[in-house]
């Protein structure tokens, strides 16, 4: 045994009969695809900015229930609509002079309309609301299904942190979108179409005035809502810089410890944190300053009406109802006004997180897995292998890091690669595991280009043992059979004393079904 090698290790059966595609998702994100996804993409193409036709097609499935929700918002807000009508018309009939009964009716309709509008509220608020949660429930699984399927060139260029903030942080304000965002932007339209009508059939010249700010509204909005998505989008970017750095830090908090670096790593998260405080401030002042425009233009709008209602009340054109009324409905028109900056900033954050969690469901693995049914391609391969002028570049690299390599190593035959760190002895595996992309005509396998073998019949084949040791936070048992999980008692007995540990299975406390913890951090180096 080498020098420095481990005492034991957990060794995996590799499962031979009808392997599973390595490293495949639990879940195959072909089951969870929408119909947006059948089309086909560029790698190239993915950090272009996400249009919003993109969100609509994420939530396209969810149509049917979406437009429920719209009826509903449609009912109760018509219901909502009825009240300052009802009003009005008590007002007026006191006004002509009636009976406390016919008073009391209105009184009663009113409270009526408005226990029924409570009911169908709740109800749109749950579908929406409900559809939000499915929404993201289905991208969680697609994006995870997707980290299942990409290459290690992926996770070479993408660190672990960012990718975490990504599935979690960005997913939640994508959740955010889908449910109070469509919920807000629908009602807004509802109650401005239909309260603008009815203000129209009250008074035409009162409603113009009251709404004469309008077009300055929506220029002002449109500029600032560009400079809320680009410092939206710089928050979820520092948030996953804070991510990728606990990462770090709680991985390898043993060698922070061990080099005495405590203060170092506080200071950095600190800068950090003071970033991500600078960033958010910056969003929360924009933002501040968008809702507080949209409520000075509301407040000017009440005076207008009150002015200029109170004089044509004065003049007779309207009666007192009818003025009551369209204060009523002028008040309607205050919340989906003052909501229109917190859209705009859930929208804007809604399509930067898109964007991020995009860039990610739209890559292809550059290793291509096959097709199911190239898992039972055929029985193991001999084991006859072969380079011919192999040069191989990881991206992103300005040098080769294999250069014009050429090798046959016969069947049964035992090959030691030996050679300086850096070399390039285990790229040189890990381009025969096509755990990269391999030059066409370069690698051959019992005579046949790698290329031309299906993933899952190559690496059932092979037998690997990584520099890096990882263990998941399961039992041991688990650990063993990872490659092979219906193997019997005997196979996994093998296994553990090819591994060395069977004297070390007696000293724990529920043996092969010991849980190792994060890493196998209960269990020594190896």
């Amino acid at each position: 045994m080498p020098d420095g090698a481990p005492s034991h290790a957990v060794c995996a059966i590799p499962r031979t009969d009808a392997p599973r595609r390595p490293g495949g998702p639990l879940l195959d994100s072909s089951d969870v695809r929408t119909p947006a996804d059948t089309s086909e993409r560029s790698p190239g193409d993915v950090r272009a900015r996400v249009p919003l036709a993109r969100l609509v097609a994420v939530g396209r499935p969810y149509a049917a229930s979406y437009a429920l929700g719209l009826g509903l918002l449609l009912l109760t807000n018509g219901l909502a609509l009825a009240i300052p009508m009802l009003l009005r018309k008590g007002i007026d009939r006191i006004e002509a002079g009636t009976t406390l009964g016919t008073v009391a009716g209105f009184a009663a309709a009113i409270v009526a309309v408005a226990l029924v509008q409570a009911g169908t509220r709740t109800w749109s608020r749950l579908v929406i609301l409900g559809n939000s949660r499915r929404v993201v429930y289905d991208l969680r699984r697609r994006f995870f299904a997707t980290l299942q399927r990409l290459g290690a060139s992926f996770y070479d260029s993408h660190r672990t942190g960012d990718v975490m903030s990504r599935g979690v942080n960005d997913l939640q304000l994508l959740r955010g979108f889908f449910g109070p965002g469509v919920l807000n932007l629908l009602n807004t339209v509802i109650v401005y179409t239909a309260t603008t009508a009815l203000m129209l059939r009250i008074d035409v010249r009162l409603t113009l005035w009251s709404l004469a700010l309008v077009p300055v509204l929506l220029v002002v909005v449109n500029r600032i809502s560009r400079g809320v998505y680009h410092r939206s989008k710089a928050v979820q970017e520092q948030l996953a810089e804070l991510s990728n750095r606990v990462q770090e830090n709680v991985s390898g908090i043993q060698q922070v410890k061990t080099f005495v670096q405590e203060d170092r790593e506080i200071s950095g998260f600190r800068d950090l944190c003071e970033g991500f405080r600078r960033r958010n401030l910056d969003l929360v002042r924009l933002r501040g300053w968008l809702i507080s425009f949209i409520g000075v233009f509301s407040g000017l709008g009440t005076l207008v009406v009150l002015y200029l209602g109170g004089s044509a009340v004065i003049s007779g054109r309207i009666t007192f109802g009818e003025f009551v009324a369209f204060n009523a409905y002028l008040a309607l028109l205050t919340w989906p006004t003052v909501a229109l900056g917190w859209i705009i900033n859930t929208f804007q954050r809604g399509i930067g997180a898109m964007e991020r969690v995009d860039d990610i469901l739209r890559r292809e693995p550059d290793v291509p897995a096959g097709t199911d049914a190239d898992e039972d391609g055929g029985p193991p391969l001999a084991g006859s292998i072969e380079f011919r002028g192999l040069t191989f570049t990881y991206e992103g690299a300005d040098r080769p890091s294999l250069a014009d390599v050429s090798l046959t190593i016969p069947e049964g035959s035992r090959v030691a690669i030996v050679g300086p760190v850096g070399s390039g002895k285990s790229t040189l595996v890990n381009v025969l595991a096509r755990f990269y992309p391999v030059p066409a005509g370069t690698v051959f396998v019992d005579g046949v280009d790698v290329n031309d073998l299906p993933v899952a019949r190559l690496r059932a084949s092979l037998a690997y043992v990584p520099q890096e040791a990882f263990l998941f936070s399961r039992t041991i048992r688990e650990n063993v059979t990872l490659g092979h999980p219906e193997a019997d008692e005997a196979e996994v007995e093998r296994a553990v004393g090819l591994a060395r540990l069977t004297r070390d299975l007696e000293t724990f406390p529920a043996g092969l079904d010991t849980r190792v913890g994060e890493r196998g951090v209960t269990l020594s180096g190896g």
